[in-house]
């Protein structure tokens, strides 16, 4: 168990208490705090653009930003894997880069989305129409990989343009299959080329600046994968039960937009013919989330999936059983694993 000083606070999941760190995000910034505030100023030096529009939309998108998971991702393998953050500034490049990289993937899911809403704020799409927010994107995508190419390691760009194949494989998947039901196949498919791939990049660049051997750059994005894949899987019952006040959407959102989440689809995959037809029936004609919600509790929807998001946690850990304690990144790269699955937002 990785020690936090004493700082500690109690959370309970499926009935069992557990004792965790004071909020993770407290510890994580008292370790690399400092390379984030510089990850931050990178950022905002990119946002610095030239025209009236440009710098309304850029300011808009900067006020947006999220909880920097992919940058800290970034700063800690690179920390893991023995390099000298302290002196060298080559991963600050790579975790501006893969945040800004994160950015335009998500103006352009909402295009293809039309979603008007991210987070409760006006989408760039919304606000100033879908043509701003694709040349944003495709900005923000330059961006990213002219800070990556600023390394002067052309495996960090390589590794940046085969995340992009393969979050479009992902978008086209889910494009192709508009309209019909997902099985849980599909539906882990496209979460790892959405989702987990791109925290698999953040944590592979992360050992790659740190010169790391291919076999261990390859461990490292393999724990980003299986980080994704739990954290995405737990978000996704989040949209069942999470609390509101903190998790920043309404429950049952992604239900309200008809995506298929791994709850549902496992309710679906269980339960009984007369179910599984009123079941259907619901999410064809105004998706009631009580009445979905109901079947998910019904068949234990929400325990099935923290199960699989806590085999992908048991692998992401498995990723970094080489480290040994002493290793303060890798040991709080563990505590990240162990998070996912007590989150509340």
């Amino acid at each position: 168990m990785l020690e936090t000083g004493g700082l500690v606070k109690k959370s309970t999941i499926a009935g069992t208490e557990q004792t965790e760190s004071l909020h993770l995000v407290d510890y994580l910034y008292d370790y690399i705090g400092a390379d984030l505030e510089r990850v931050r100023g990178a950022i905002d030096r990119a946002y610095d653009v030239q025209g009236d529009l440009m710098r309304d939309v850029a300011a808009y998108v900067r006020q947006g930003r999220g909880k920097m998971l992919r940058p800290a991702l970034v700063c800690l393998a690179a920390r893991a894997h023995g390099y000298d953050a302290d002196r060298e500034d080559g991963h600050i490049a790579l975790a501006a880069a893969i945040e800004l990289f994160h950015v335009a993937t998500l103006l352009h899911d909402d295009v293809i989305d039309k979603a008007p809403l991210r987070r409760g704020r006006e989408t760039v799409n919304a606000k100033w129409g879908d043509d701003v927010a694709i040349l944003m994107a495709d900005f923000l995508y330059a961006t990213s990989f002219d800070l990556a190419l600023s390394t002067l390691n052309p495996a960090t760009l390589r590794l940046l343009a085969q995340t992009t194949q393969k979050m479009t494989e992902g978008e086209m998947l889910q494009i192709e299959r508009r309209g019909d039901w997902l099985t849980v196949d599909d539906y882990m498919t496209i979460i790892e080329r959405k989702t987990a791939i791109l925290f698999s990049a953040a944590s592979g660049l992360g050992a790659m600046i740190a010169g790391a051997e291919y076999e261990d750059v390859e461990r490292a994005a393999q724990y980003g994968l299986s980080f994704g894949m739990a954290y995405q899987i737990t978000d996704d019952t989040l949209d069942y039960e999470a609390q509101t006040d903190n998790w920043g959407k309404r429950v049952g959102a992604d239900l309200k937009e008809g995506k298929q989440t791994l709850p549902l689809l496992q309710t679906l995959a269980v339960a009984d013919a007369p179910d599984r037809e009123a079941l259907r029936a619901v999410l064809g004609n105004g998706r009631d989330f009580a009445t979905v919600q109901g079947y998910v509790h019904k068949y234990k929807a929400i325990d099935t999936s923290l199960e699989v998001a806590a085999d992908f946690s048991t692998q992401a850990i498995a990723a970094l059983e080489d480290f040994p304690p002493s290793n303060r990144a890798a040991q709080i790269m563990r505590k990240l694993v162990d998070e996912i699955l007590v989150r509340q937002h």
